[in-house]
């Protein structure tokens, strides 16, 4: 075998140097790619783990002139591969009860050409629902248990219960869209609480498994994860608060309490789900992965602390106004409002500067035009919000619903969802050991979901003006959405299946019993 050089493939250096494993072992590599590893070259592999590569070059040549007398067996554990079920489970959620069930309940709501529709209450609510926990939060839950051990140079904490955690949140999940379906029946009431203990066990498991699993390292903490950590805190106080959600409705006294309720709480509800928890794991994310993964290079001024604080900060006035506008009817509360959103439109700005997303990269994928669209959305969304107040005087509303209903929409698909897609279609192809170049570059879904948000934001604004026109179109947006997330399904699941390790049973993993 020649040199080894930095633009080395991981995969040939293994399957030529066996025992190389070991060296990529030890930087963070655990399993991914299947028994030969990944086909990235090794200066991509030092970039994205941190380390540096003419060290790495050297403990490489150094191994291939003298190889370790052992012999190198790769074995695949729970661990390296327990994040195909989280992803799978995920595109199965979105593909049924999470984007297709949200496109019908959008369509009855163009036939009624009204989106104030009481009784699809539940069924909204139960999709929102499936949308945060089974999309947002079982890619979440499936990318920390692969990513997080191997960037801290360690392996991940008793994989046995981090599949306990899965299949307690897909209980949970499916529970809790049988009580929203069955309130204010008795055994609905009893789902709400079967669901809140579950998936409040499912959370604590994982924040658990990762907070064991970062203790294990002798790494130093990194700037990025206190962005991680912000938003594991997020995501246990949204599972408390929605159960909180869910019984607040599910006692109240009559009609009139429920939409007082629902108006109260429904609002703080995703703004933690969104501006909390996934805002703040994709920026986190987005730090260690983005920059290093496409080689955009650094920013020119570091602002992660100034922008860490202005997401929270920002989160916590607007709760407050909200709440306090709401509750007090003081228009005083509305400036705190407002200027909570002017602070998200700002670290919005400052994020996508600090990540230099429109900066020309180094790497090509085709990850990356999601990851741009993902960011271009979010300077969409944020920049709607501080007009919202704005609008709705100017439409002569008390609550600019459509407006709020479009700008959500921009956040949570234009922005959460195409980050989903983006990092994603990067990582499943090198954990799978697949060539990104040789596999479909995705374009078809990409310009669907584009098409699909785009026509969901504006025409949703237009039914404030012209509602005879944009009722009947909006209606169909969803169901664009639907076919390019399907699309980008199954080629996800595809690529995910070409690996070439065993796929373990879900029932034959060992039960989690107490470590020995």
């Amino acid at each position: 075998m020649s040199e080894i050089t930095k633009l080395t493939s991981v995969a040939e250096l293994v399957k030529q140097c066996p025992t190389a494993r070991r060296v990529f072992d030890k930087y963070g590599l655990k399993g991914c790619g299947g028994e030969h590893g990944p086909t990235e070259p090794l200066a991509f592999f030092a970039a994205v783990h941190k380390v540096d590569v003419d060290k790495l070059v050297e403990e490489l040549n150094a191994e291939r002139r003298n190889p370790t007398r052992e012999t190198y067996v790769y074995e695949e554990a729970l661990g390296d591969y327990i994040y195909r079920r989280f992803f799978k489970a995920g595109i199965a959620v979105v593909l049924s009860v999470g984007c297709l069930w949200g496109a019908l309940n959008l369509l009855e709501i163009s036939l009624r050409k009204n989106f104030l529709q009481l009784h699809l209450v539940p069924a909204i609510h139960a999709h929102a629902h499936a949308m945060i926990f089974g999309w947002v939060g079982l890619f979440v839950m499936g990318f920390a248990y692969q990513s997080f051990p191997r960037f801290k140079y360690t392996t991940l904490w008793r994989p046995d219960l981090a599949n306990l955690s899965f299949i307690l949140m897909l209980v949970g999940i499916v529970a809790r869209i049988g009580a929203e379906l069955l309130q204010p029946m008795p055994v609905g009431f009893g789902l709400g609480i079967l669901s809140a203990g579950v998936e409040l066990a499912a959370v604590g498991l994982f924040l658990t498994i990762i907070f064991k699993t970062a203790r294990q390292s002798m790494e130093p903490h990194n700037p990025y994860e206190k962005f991680i950590f912000g938003a594991f805190f997020w995501f246990l106080v949204q599972t408390i608060f929605s159960a909180v959600f869910f019984f607040a409705k599910a006692t109240a006294a009559g009609e009139h309490q429920l939409i007082q309720r629902i108006a109260l709480l429904d609002g703080p509800l995703r703004d933690i789900q969104l501006l909390g928890f996934a805002t703040l794991m994709i920026a986190g994310v987005s730090q260690r992965f983005v920059p290093a993964v496409y080689g955009l290079g650094s920013p020119a001024k570091d602002r992660q602390t100034l922008i860490f604080w202005l997401i929270n900060g920002s989160l916590l006035l607007n709760i407050t106004s909200y709440v306090l506008m709401l509750t007090t009817r003081n228009p005083l509360f509305a400036a705190g409002l407002e200027a909570s959103y002017i602070l998200m439109a700002a670290w919005a700005v400052l994020l996508v500067k600090q990540l230099r997303i429109f900066a020309r990269p180094a790497e090509s994928d085709r990850s990356f035009k999601f990851i741009r669209a993902a960011y271009t959305w979010l300077l969409v969304a944020m920049g709607m919000l501080p007009f919202l107040i704005v609008y709705g005087a100017v439409t002569h509303q008390h609550f600019a619903h459509s407006y709020l209903g479009a700008y959500r929409h921009a956040f949570t698909v234009g922005f959460v969802s195409m980050m989903i897609l983006g990092v994603a279609s990067r990582v499943v192809p090198i954990l799978a050991g697949v060539d990104s170049k040789q596999i479909s570059g995705l374009w078809g879904p990409f310009i669907l979901l584009n098409v699909g948000n785009i026509g969901r934001v504006a025409l949703q604004i237009l039914t404030d003006f012209i509602p005879q026109v944009a009722f009947p179109l909006v209606g169909f947006t969803g169901f664009i959405e639907v076919t390019a997330l399907a699309w980008w399904g199954i080629d996800l699941w595809h690529t995910m299946n070409l690996s070439k390790t065993h796929r373990s049973k879900l029932l034959q993993v060992p039960l989690p019993l107490p470590a020995r």
